[in-house]
């Protein structure tokens, strides 16, 4: 691996469109527990919500964008990663608890995954059992 890589550390945030604001900030509150952070505004009025999780999970931007969100309506966006699975079980009993569709609890290569939730306008995510990854060699392999 080259040493000139830029250096990364994660996801910042990520940005998904919504075409009720006020439902996508419930929404994600209610089942994945985040809570808003900030409002973005735009000449005054409240077009989007800064989201941000207490356990870990990566930032949201929920932007007012009905367009955007029906064309991604049954797109698979964002996968949230997961301690274990004992974490994963107990979301889809929160999605169950809901009545919120889900693809059910499956084999993945990292333990197991919980595929296709729909969320506001039909835009899917998933959550997987994301274990800690070993350093990359930057000089290649070791003898």
């Amino acid at each position: 691996m080259s040493s000139h890589l830029p250096e990364l550390s994660g996801a910042h945030h990520v940005r998904i469109p919504v075409s009720d604001l006020d439902a996508a900030v419930a929404w994600f509150g209610e089942v994945f527990g985040y809570e808003p952070q900030f409002p973005f505004k735009r000449e005054g009025a409240v077009t989007g919500w800064a989201l941000q999780h207490a356990g870990g999970g990566p930032s949201l931007a929920l932007v007012e964008d009905a367009a955007r969100a029906g064309a991604l309506r049954g797109f698979p966006l964002l996968a949230f990663g997961a301690p274990d699975e004992a974490a994963v079980v107990g979301i889809a009993a929160r999605l169950d608890a809901r009545g919120i569709a889900h693809g059910g609890v499956q084999p993945a290569l990292v333990k197991v995954k919980l595929p296709f939730v729909e969320g506001p306008d039909g835009i899917l995510f998933g959550v997987y059992v994301k274990e800690p990854r070993p350093p990359l060699q930057q000089d290649g392999p070791t003898p």
